[in-house]
């Protein structure tokens, strides 16, 4: 069974992430693929119809259902579970980039 890893962790140890959203072709958004490239992308799948929270995937999964999280330093590569404890509190503002 793969290990989780707690979201807190993630921002500890990879910085505060900002979201990002894709308003064309993932492979149109340079700086977006920039970041997947760097493996700086979190995958957080948001299902409105399920009664479970949500919780990450480490690299870029293109969903219907998801959002994405690019944080300011790369994310650990060896994690193959879920992350889990997604706190939006503690995404970077606006204001603080």
């Amino acid at each position: 069974m793969p290990n989780n890893v707690r979201f807190g962790d993630l921002v500890r140890d990879s910085g505060r992430p900002t979201v990002h959203t894709l308003w064309t072709k993932p492979g149109g958004d340079k700086p977006f693929m920039h970041a997947v490239k760097r493996n700086r992308v979190l995958t957080v799948v948001q299902d409105p119809t399920s009664k479970r929270k949500d919780y990450g995937e480490i690299g870029f999964h293109q969903r219907d259902s998801a959002s994405y999280l690019v944080f300011p330093r790369p994310l650990p590569k060896t994690s193959a579970g879920r992350v889990i404890g997604i706190n939006y509190q503690l995404l970077a503002d606006a204001g603080d980039l």
